[in-house]
Formats: C-alpha cells, structure tokens, sequence
C-alpha cells in the first residue's frame, strides 16, 4: 500500500509547508500531492526575494517528494517560460510531472502518472475571484485559467495510460457537481464576466469527472472542509487552506490498486499574511525576473 499525503492551498506561507512536510514525515507518507496555489515558480530562484526562495528551496529539500499541481496563485510567467524548456516539453510529451528542482515536482494540466497500481491524473488551474480588482490585477495572468485545451490533454493522456479511467483525479477547483461548498464572493455582482469564466471552469472539470469517472477527487481553491459524492461514484473531497489546524487542510490517503482510501486530518500551524513569501508587489517583480 502506498500512502500519499494531500494538502490544500499553501499560498507561498513557510509555516504552512513545514507543517505539511512534517505532517507527512510524521504519517510515513510515500509523497505529497499539493492541489494549487503553492506559489510556484521556476528554478532561479536566487533571483527571488529572500523570503520566498527560502521556501521554494525548503519544498526542494523537503525529505518527502512534492507532486504539486497549478492554481491560480503561482508565478506564472516564470512557469510559462519554463515549460517552453526542452526538459518541461520532454516531461509533457511523456505525460508525466517535470522536476522544479530536488524534491519538487510540478504536475502539468494533463499529467498522468500511476501510484501502487493507482491511475493519477492532474487538471490544476482556476479563475481568480479578485482578477479585476486593482491592487491585485497585476499578479493575475490569463494562464490561470483551465481551457478545452487542458481538458482534452487529460482525457488524450488517460486514454493513452490509463484506458481511459482515472482513479484519483486532482484538481484546483471544485468541479460544478459539487453543490456543498459555503457562499462564494461577495463583489462578483460587479463583474458579471469574472463569475461566467468561474463557471466555465467548473463545467470543464465536471466534464472531466464525467468522462474519466475517477473514484476520488481532491480539490482546493475554496479554502474550506467539503466531502461529498458526485457523478454517482466519486468521492469529491475539499481541503481547507494553509495548513491551519482544526480545518481538515490535508488528508492521507492509502492507495491499493484502484481503491482510494481518505482520512482527512487538521494538523497544522496557524498562520497569517505576515509569514507570506513575497506581497502582490513582489510576486509582480518576480514576473519580471
């Protein structure tokens, strides 16, 4: 059997991926698989502020390998040109995850791979809410966001591996089958375009879990605890964000073959903006690197 620890959005904070990576040393866990939001960025990362190559080299050196998928908070034109390297295109080509460096993985939209006998596929990606805001539109780039492209990807690659069928599915947001995640964000009235690619994304990831039937499915993005089944037969499962204890931010899951067995867990440190790896400003000059 092979145990994987999951874990929601990290969000770039040090105490929250020393928790996970604790978490998991602690649980005897194979990998951790990260479901977006982890602030990745490519490997120049002395380029960087202190703070946030401090925590892209602590993920690099983490005893535990880290498989993480993208969301919408990463650095993204830093992973955009990355993954025009012979090394990324040679990964997506295989259809397997690239290496950011040491223990650090990045699983492409598409990626597919199979852990003890159990079919894996990655569909990251998300819309941000707060796109159109300005103090933070800046850090917002359109590569965020999950396309026909992406999806067609997945579906082409388990067809090759896996027949077709997915077993574990992970992804960023929630796919629109779920109906048990609380509210949702207050000033989208305003920007009636924001909410309508939102919703896009959720029927692109539904699509996805109708046509791959994955018996489990973990998601981030909404920062909140939600299991549910959906498409009949999935185990729809939402982490909770940056690792704060009491709100079932990881889970462990035990792989046998195509059984997904999930024990959510609230471990963790409680963490605030203080302990952020870079500012919106930052992540903005990062970009330029």
């Amino acid at each position: 059997m092979s145990r994987v620890l999951a874990v929601g959005d990290l969000h770039g904070i040090m105490t929250a991926l020393q928790s996970a990576i604790a978490v998991a040393v602690d649980v005897e866990a194979d990998a951790i698989s990260q479901v977006g939001d982890f602030w990745l960025a490519d490997r120049h990362w002395s380029k960087f502020t202190a703070r946030h190559s401090a925590y892209m080299e602590t993920a690099a050196a983490s005893p535990v390998p880290i498989v993480a998928i993208d969301g919408n908070h990463e650095i993204w034109p830093t992973l955009t040109r990355f993954a025009a390297t012979p090394e990324a295109l040679q990964a997506a080509a295989a259809r397997r995850p690239v290496s950011l460096g040491g223990s650090l993985w990045w699983a492409q939209r598409g990626s597919v791979w199979a852990w003890n006998g159990c079919r894996v596929g990655a569909l990251g990606g998300a819309v941000s809410p707060d796109k159109h805001i300005e103090d933070v539109r800046r850090c917002r780039w359109p590569e965020e966001t999950v396309t026909d492209a992406d999806l067609g990807r997945l579906v082409e690659n388990a067809d090759v591996e896996h027949d077709g069928k997915l077993d574990l599915l992970f992804t960023h947001d929630a796919p629109a089958q779920i109906r048990g995640l609380r509210g949702g964000v207050d000033y989208l009235w305003r920007f009636p375009e924001v909410e309508a690619e939102m919703n896009q994304t959720r029927k692109l990831l539904a699509e996805a879990v109708v046509r791959l039937e994955p018996g489990t499915l973990l998601h981030g993005h909404w920062h909140q605890h939600n299991r549910e089944t959906i498409n009949e037969t999935t185990d729809a499962v939402s982490l909770a964000a940056n690792m704060e204890p009491g709100t079932a931010a990881a889970a462990v899951l035990d792989l046998h073959g195509p059984g997904v067995d999930v024990e959510t867990t609230g471990i963790g440190y409680r963490t605030d903006t203080a302990r952020w790896a870079a500012s919106a400003r930052d992540i903005t000059r990062l970009a330029e690197l």
